[in-house]
Order: structure tokens, then C-alpha cells, then sequence
């Protein structure tokens, strides 16, 4: 199997004639560059060049292989401009994940648009629940919630607000909470990924601080957000709810749900860019900024 190198200081060392000009040029010692004929020679098994003087001359056998060096190195020098052209080009295969939460959410409008604008593009979607779902092709990923170690480089998206949301039926048949306490007397729908049936809320008031309620116990439990919603809006429940999330519903559905103790504040739920280490593709690079505007500016 030919050696690059050796090829290229075959090639060098021919249109020189002079090791000592041909090493400068390929910036290598003189033993290097007559180490790597050699090899060359070696694999070829006969001589290619013979010294005469202070000069390498290329002898019969080196003038029939030349062409063929000369062509291998310039395939290859096609291969690479190829694969450095897709790097700056907005093309090819993307995959991605978001958080099954965001199924139905801003970042769906972001991806059409995406493909919209670059129509050399195809997106592969697929949706994650745990953060070991994430598949090692992955190119860039959404991910809402705390977040422990992963191959992927991180980058925080945002803190999502959140409120204790109810619909108006709901509060019509069972009566509006006046107190933190009263919440464990109510039906609830949970995000099981973050609030479980057996941990505790922490509420926060400006004036009062915070305060540590049993998480009430949830007849339904999902990691949808979408289905949660429905879930709150159809009557089944109270839940902790991204404030974005309801007033982005809201333009479409104005008063279907309603803040509930509004002075209390839910923890925020962090939003994570995942992505790999190093050089990214131009199509990464185009839609992270895209997602990150996009997030930044979103009502």
C-alpha cells in the first residue's frame, strides 16, 4: 500500500531534482524525505531514482510510475476538497433529537423553516424520554431538564418559567386553592420527569420565600407536555407547566387555562443545546444559531 508521504516526496524530489530543495519545500530533514524514497522504492520493489551528483534523477522505472503518483495524489486532494466543501455547505443527512416534551412546541415551526430554506437538506427527527436514548449519529438535540454527564457538548438554551395551571372548568367544579396547602386536596396531572408522585414541590413566593409542599398524587403521569395540557385543560387536574408553553397555546386557545395561586412561582426547568465536540458541519452550525435565535425571541 502506497504512503502518501512518500508519494508526495517521490513527486517533490522529481520536479526538484534536489533532496535539499525538496525538503524545505515539504519542511522535513534530508534523512526523512531519502527515508521515505526508500520505502517507496521498498514497496515497488526496484529503484525509482539514482543520485548522480548532488542530484536525484528519475530513472525508467520512476519516469513509468510518476503519472500514476501524480494521479493518486490528486484524487485524493479531490476527496478532500469534496468532504471540506460539504462542511461549508448547508446539505446532506441532519439528525435530531428533541426532548418528547417539545413535540408539540416552537422547535417544530424551526425545523419546517429549516428545511424550507435549504432544500439540499434532509432531517432524521426522533424523540427522547432519558438522556441515554440520545443515538451516537446524533448531530444536534433539545433536551429539557437537569442534565448528567454525556459525550455531547452542552449549552444552555434558557430557563423555562413555571406556574400551577388549571383549567376554568376544574376550578368552576372543585373550587380555586387559596393556599399552598389546600394543593394536596386536589387532582393532578404530573410531568413524571420532573415532578414525581413521591418527591416534593417547592414553591416560590417574593414575599414569602419558598415553601416545601408534598408533591399531591397524580392519577395521570406522562413526559408529554402536549398531553399534559390536555390533560389539565379537559378538567383532569392542577400541574407545573412551562409559562411559555401556555401562553404560545393561548394565541390559538385564549382563557382555556388559568393560573392558580399565581403569585407562586414552580422551579424553572433549564433548556439544553446538545451537540458534538470539535468542527461542526455547516448545516449544525446553521441551525443551532437558528434554534438559539429562535429561542431567544420566541413570545
Amino acid at each position: 500500500m502506497y504512503d502518501l508521504n512518500d508519494l508526495k516526496s517521490f513527486v517533490s524530489v522529481v520536479e526538484s531534482g534536489s533532496l535539499s530543495t525538496s525538503a524545505k519545500e515539504l519542511e522535513v530533514s534530508k534523512s526523512t524525505l531519502s527515508r521515505r524514497i526508500s520505502h517507496l522504492e521498498n514497496v515497488m520493489r526496484q529503484p525509482l531514482m539514482r543520485r548522480q551528483a548532488n542530484r536525484m534523477i528519475i530513472n525508467d522505472a520512476g519516469k513509468a510510475f510518476l503519472p500514476f503518483a501524480k494521479s493518486i495524489l490528486e484524487t485524493v486532494g479531490r476527496a478532500h476538497r469534496t468532504v471540506d466543501e460539504l462542511k461549508e455547505s448547508v446539505s446532506g443527512k441532519l439528525t435530531f433529537a428533541l426532548f418528547s416534551g417539545l413535540g408539540r412546541s416552537w422547535v417544530n415551526g424551526q425545523l419546517f423553516r429549516y428545511l424550507a430554506q435549504y432544500p439540499d437538506i434532509n432531517v432524521d427527527m426522533y424523540t427522547i424520554s432519558r438522556i441515554d436514548e440520545l443515538k451516537a449519529e446524533t448531530d444536534v438535540a433539545i433536551w429539557m431538564g437537569g442534565l448528567r454527564e454525556t459525550p455531547f457538548k452542552t449549552e444552555l438554551l434558557g430557563e423555562m418559567s413555571c406556574s400551577l395551571y388549571a383549567s376554568k372548568d376544574y376550578i368552576e367544579k372543585q373550587g380555586e386553592p387559596t393556599n399552598v396547602e389546600e394543593l394536596e386536596t386536589h387532582n393532578w396531572v404530573n410531568l413524571h420527569s420532573f415532578y414525581p408522585n413521591e418527591s416534593s414541590l417547592s414553591l416560590y413566593h417574593p414575599e414569602i420565600g419558598y415553601h416545601d409542599v408534598s408533591m399531591p398524587c397524580s392519577r395521570l403521569s406522562t413526559d408529554l407536555l402536549s398531553f399534559q395540557i390536555d390533560g389539565i385543560v379537559n378538567g383532569h387536574g392542577i400541574g407545573v407547566i412551562p409559562d411559555e408553553m401556555v401562553a404560545a397555546r393561548a394565541k390559538y386557545h385564549p382563557g382555556d387555562m388559568v393560573k392558580v395561586l399565581p403569585s407562586w412561582q414552580a422551579p424553572s426547568i433549564p433548556l439544553y443545546l446538545l451537540y458534538s465536540y470539535g468542527h461542526l458541519p455547516k448545516r449544525c452550525q446553521v441551525l443551532l444559531q437558528q434554534l438559539k435565535k429562535a429561542y431567544l425571541n420566541h413570545d
